[in-house]
């Protein structure tokens, strides 16, 4: 009767799986990622974050008067704009309120600004657009 080895190719196959699992696990950035929540309260604040952070900004906003959120183009590039959603209506009807939701990352370490207005998409910026300033460290 034959010795009844392992063979190398299942022995290379359970330690690949072992550092694909360790290196999984010991990620930091995506072991530590926490998500930044920031409101209309916020506005002309300072935030601080982390580089693999994600920053989400939530708005009100009322699109049945033609009125929603858009990242300015003059906003820093520090950050992408990763998703963007809104909540429903807390009531059901026509002109109820909602929340639109932005999520950024951010591409680099440093600062900036970002910048979003709240206008009407087929009209011109007007001078007294009101505007949501926020000022963001990334470390």
């Amino acid at each position: 009767m034959l010795p009844v080895r392992s063979g190398r190719w299942s022995d290379s196959l359970r330690w690949f799986f072992v550092c694909v699992l360790l290196a999984i696990v010991f990620r930091p950035e995506t072991a530590f990622a926490a998500t930044t929540v920031v409101t209309d309260a916020d506005k002309g604040g300072d935030i601080h974050m982390k580089a693999g952070d994600a920053l989400e900004v939530r708005l009100p906003s009322n699109p049945s008067t033609g009125y929603m959120w858009y990242v300015h183009p003059k906003s820093s590039a520090l950050f992408r704009l990763s998703g963007q959603s809104q909540t429903g209506a807390a009531e059901p009807g026509v002109g109820r309120p909602i929340v639109q939701v932005f999520t950024f990352q951010p591409r680099r370490c440093g600062d900036g600004i970002l910048l979003l207005r709240y206008v009407r998409s087929w009209e011109k910026p007007a001078l007294g657009e009101e505007q949501f300033n926020l000022h963001v460290v990334v470390e």
